[in-house]
């Protein structure tokens, strides 16, 4: 599937909300965005908060349904399968390319 950008206001408050849980190699990549949410969700994701030019500032791994996470200092944030950003080797530092997420807009992963 690959990510998708969820770039306009109503598609960024829904997120993943409403679709099937991300697989290996999906994510949703939201600008702008500094904090979501999974309450209504009903699997665990993983959320990694990075910069303008895609630096990772933050990794919150298999945050559950229910609970919040944010980074102040966020631009955006990837939202990706429970696991999935340490099966990449994802770390804090680390740039992640914005060219990977298409740009076709919309939610869900």
């Amino acid at each position: 599937m690959g990510w998708r950008r969820a770039t306009a206001w109503p598609d960024r408050l829904r997120g993943g909300l409403g679709h099937a849980p991300p697989g290996p190699g999906d994510g949703l990549w939201i600008v702008p965005c500094r904090a979501i949410h999974t309450v209504g969700m009903s699997w665990p994701i993983d959320v990694v908060f990075v910069d303008r030019r895609g630096r990772v500032l933050r990794i919150v791994p298999a945050l559950r349904p229910g609970r919040a996470a944010c980074c102040w200092r966020a631009w955006g944030v990837l939202e990706l399968a429970a696991g999935e950003a340490a099966r990449l080797g994802w770390t804090e530092g680390r740039r992640v390319s914005r060219r990977r997420a298409s740009a076709r807009k919309g939610s869900g992963a």
